[in-house]
């Protein structure tokens, strides 16, 4: 089960700078956590 806290404070923060930016965000986090599926090399 998901941290309501973490679920609220998202929700928070998405109504603060609008979802769109939110779906972009939460894309680019996604590619973090798999960097197998990354298009861009890794800058190490």
């Amino acid at each position: 089960m998901a941290n309501p806290i973490k679920t609220w404070f998202f929700e928070l923060i998405e109504d603060a700078i609008g979802s769109k930016a939110m779906k972009q965000f939460k894309e680019e986090e996604e590619k973090k956590d798999n960097p197998e599926s990354n298009d861009e090399p890794n800058q190490n």
